[in-house]
């Protein structure tokens, strides 16, 4: 008899047979009249519909009336059946299927859950807290952090582990999902489109669909190369990934600033596979570990006879058997960005806390603090971050690529003009002692 997981996440509701991802679909609805869309048809009609999607479902299921023309819609748990339903429609289910659910369902979503599962082709054995299931799997003795990314929050659950895995609390950050960070790149490629070519992606239901639609794409390429080439309607506008880094930035300091709150000295961030398609993402901590996409699939295989239940009332298991201590070994990242603090050109850094002008005259730079005729651009310091601005006419390189909009220095990036050896290297100087 095969066993199965079925994690509960409105990004995506993932089905595992064994430790195999079978199905990914999204907690999106459209609902029509006489029909209801869910999953990736419906997030590919979510745009182009607005007035017919929802996208709430999962997070606030409950039996709370809901307007709708369809009478198969009363209320927000009936789009969960659906989805359910829709899931067993197309792929095969396990026999048995654990469900993975989040450490922010409350006990009456929890029995929504399950009461509407009951009624659904799928057959449920077991339910766990999905962080648990993570950490148990992945971390050694310590307290640790799971961050999860939903479609409307952040989920931050804090695990205890010694010879077992314990949930001990689990906190959201609202208006902090993937829907917000879609929404902060869809201003970021619009206005790219409306400054290069005059064309504005939001100005039908169509066009923003399909901006929505190639948006993933765009963002992992940008990811990979540096900077993207986003084609619509025949019109090409380019972005630069520190764009994009910079237009998540107000969304990840606020998840940041709710890691620090809960972190304990020693504790390592683990982070869903998620964030690897966030850019700035995989630097949420200063010492982080990223899952694999079947993390929760691996630890609940490992563990079935503590996660499935003999009763047909399933309980939530929030506690698991901890990894021997010698078989686990985590990689844990350093945030890779350290923030300038200086200029560095030639054997001269100069610090700054004040603005600072560069200047290309006669085939060399120039750093000053006070400004020439006609400068290149501006540094600026912002609450510690150093903001590089670009003057018109001018023609300046960012790490080997060109650069127009305004953009954020990192230690270690450097400043230059095409087709010139010459470059001004943003450092950062640490200071020790008294």
């Amino acid at each position: 008899m095969n066993q199965g997981v079925l994690e509960i996440n409105d990004c995506g509701l993932r089905v595992f047979d064994g430790a195999d991802e079978v199905l990914d679909s999204p907690g999106v609805a459209v609902i029509e009249p006489r029909q209801i869309l869910v999953g990736t048809a419906a997030l590919m009609r979510a745009r182009s519909h607005p007035t017919q999607a929802n996208h709430q479902f999962w997070r606030r299921l409950s039996l709370e009336s809901l307007k709708s023309e369809n009478a198969r819609c009363r209320h927000h748990a009936d789009l969960a059946y659906c989805h359910l339903q829709e899931v067993a429609d197309h792929c095969d289910l396990p026999a048995e299927v654990a469900l993975a659910v989040p450490g922010n369902f409350t006990r009456e979503q929890l029995a929504l859950l399950l009461g509407i599962v009951n009624e659904s082709p799928i057959n449920a054995v077991g339910l766990v807290d999905a962080a648990t299931a993570c950490i148990a799997h992945s971390a050694p003795r310590g307290v640790h952090l799971h961050i999860e990314l939903q479609r409307h929050q952040t989920l931050i659950s804090r695990v205890a582990v010694h010879e077992q895995a314990v949930l001990d609390i689990a906190e959201t950050v609202a208006d902090a999902g993937l829907q917000n960070f879609q929404d902060a790149w869809a201003r970021v490629f619009t206005d790219a489109f409306i400054m290069q070519c005059r064309f504005d992606p939001l100005h039908s239901a169509d066009a923003e669909q399909q901006l929505y639609d190639m948006m993933p794409q765009w963002v992992s390429r940008a990811m990979r190369q540096g900077e993207v080439q986003a084609e619509l309607d025949d019109r090409t506008a380019k972005i630069g990934l520190r764009q994009l880094q910079d237009a998540c930035a107000p969304i990840l300091s606020r998840v940041r600033a709710m890691i620090d709150n809960l972190a304990e000295s020693g504790g390592v961030v683990f982070v869903s596979h998620r964030w690897a398609e966030i850019p700035g993402g995989a630097q949420l901590a200063e010492r982080i570990h990223l899952l694999p996409h079947n993390c929760v699939a691996q630890s609940v295989a490992k563990r079935w006879q503590e996660v499935h239940s003999d009763s047909a009332a399933l309980r939530l298991v929030n506690a698991l058997s901890a990894a021997p201590a010698n078989e686990v070994a985590v990689q844990v990242n350093s945030a890779a960005e350290a923030a300038a603090t200086h200029l560095l050109y030639g054997h001269r850094a100069l610090a700054a806390q004040q603005p600072l002008f560069v200047s290309w005259k006669e085939g060399r730079f120039a750093v000053t603090p006070t400004p020439p005729n006609h400068p290149a651009a501006t540094i600026t310091n912002h609450a510690g971050k150093l903001a590089l601005r670009v003057d018109a006419g001018t023609r300046l390189m960012l790490n080997g690529r060109e650069i127009a909009a305004p953009v954020n220095l990192s230690a270690g990036d450097r400043i230059g003009v095409p087709d010139a050896e010459e470059v001004i290297t943003a450092i950062s100087v640490e200071h020790y002692g008294a």
